[in-house]
């Protein structure tokens, strides 16, 4: 199926239609950034840093077993003083990895999401990670989706608001430094200074 213009997805992209023809494959990001289980979060760090990308896949043998986000590393080693050279991949990523055929329908991949209350979805071709999708993904693809995937949004309001208390240290998710008294501002962690330029 091919989507056309925004007013072509307005007026004549049916959910039932994305339903039984869009795949996860037709959307899904292919480049997919992996590194072993025994890497360490330094080295994990500098390659999301280099790919400008906000996961990375963990592999053991070259079989995808788990994924880190930014967050796992504020939350499990920023927050909690982990010298970073001395936690391993293995420690805090997301395992089992939930993960989707890139034959799965878009609808089946947002219902596999909210199932396991994960923001990305792992696409998974016999024992390596072909693609991967996001909730962001899934909710640029037709307007009609946006009742199947309020959840998502829902979901992902209340994980912003919930990390607020257990942070008193952390990231700025605006210009990057580590720092004291980081707090929560129209849904992004910001430091005194970036909080500030936003008011």
């Amino acid at each position: 199926m091919v989507l056309g213009t925004q007013r072509d997805l307005e007026t004549s992209t049916s959910i039932k239609e994305i339903e039984n023809e869009m795949l996860v494959s037709e959307v899904m990001t292919k480049n997919v950034f992996a590194l072993d289980v025994e890497a360490n979060v330094v080295e994990i760090a500098d390659e999301m840093t280099k790919r400008n990308v906000s996961s990375i896949v963990i592999t053991k043998n070259n079989n995808a077993v788990g994924i880190i986000t930014e967050r796992d590393i504020v939350r499990k080693v920023v927050a909690r003083e982990k010298e970073p050279g001395k936690i391993f991949a293995g420690e805090i990523m997301s395992s089992p990895l939930i993960t989707a055929k890139p034959s799965t329908n878009i609808i089946d991949a947002a219902k596999i999401m909210l199932k396991h209350d994960i923001r990305r979805l792992v696409i998974k071709e016999n024992s390596s990670a072909s693609g991967i999708i996001t909730d962001k993904d899934l909710l640029m693809i037709a307007p009609g989706l946006n009742t199947i995937l309020e959840s998502l949004i829902k979901m992902n309001n209340e994980q912003n608001i919930l990390r607020t208390p257990e942070l008193e240290k952390g990231i700025c998710e605006q210009c990057g430094t580590v720092g004291e008294n980081v707090m929560l501002v129209n849904g992004l962690m910001l430091c005194e200074s970036c909080k500030d330029s936003e008011s």
